[in-house]
């Protein structure tokens, strides 16, 4: 097997897995921003972000980082 076809069976893997591991840490990060906004009312919840003002920025962020990644994932095609 040469270098290339490594290299390409690799990114294949990679690129598999990337598919398979970003609609799951989308779901993930979209219920983690649902319970920090909807969970509020509870004290624990409520201090927390009260401690920590830009972790839903952060979340947000996060997410569109690995909705951008899929879509990069989902673009890359090797033939």
């Amino acid at each position: 097997m040469s270098l290339s076809q490594t290299i390409e069976q690799w990114f294949a893997e990679a690129q598999a897995v990337a598919q398979l591991v970003a609609p799951m840490a989308a779901f993930l990060g979209f219920i983690a921003l649902g319970i920090m906004y909807m969970g509020s009312s509870f004290p624990i919840i409520g201090q927390w972000k009260q401690d920590n003002p830009r972790a839903a920025n952060q979340v947000v962020m996060g997410l569109l980082f690995v909705i951008a990644a899929s879509t990069v994932a989902s673009l890359i095609s090797f033939t």
